[in-house]
């Protein structure tokens, strides 16, 4: 099995915002779990702080939906990494998700 592009990851981080976004009353982990995304995107793509930090914070703040559902829609616009897709470096998680663990345990 191949190891994740970068465009993997990024994939994996705008459906995982996606499907966040789209929750009617996040909890704290939902909120966490946002924020780790955003700057993941940030760090795979190299897009620093603006599309990523500071459009989101104020509307993920409030949870703002609409919003937020506006900014999710225009991620793919966003990540188009500015180098060619390779392989993640050795010892870099390919997907983590801090809260799925945690999440099942409570089911």
């Amino acid at each position: 099995m191949s190891e994740p592009t970068i465009d993997d990851s990024i994939a994996h981080c705008v459906a995982k915002i996606r499907e966040l976004v789209d929750r009617e009353e996040p909890d704290p982990r939902d909120l966490l779990q946002l924020g780790y995304n955003l700057g993941r995107l940030s760090e795979l793509t190299g897009g620093g702080r603006g599309p990523f930090w500071d459009r989101w914070k104020g509307p993920a703040s409030r949870w703002d939906r609409d919003a937020l559902g506006k900014l999710a829609q225009e991620l793919p616009k966003s990540t188009i990494p500015a180098r060619s897709p390779t392989s993640l470096p050795p010892g870099r998680p390919s997907h983590p998700d801090p809260i799925a663990e945690d999440r099942r345990g409570g089911d």
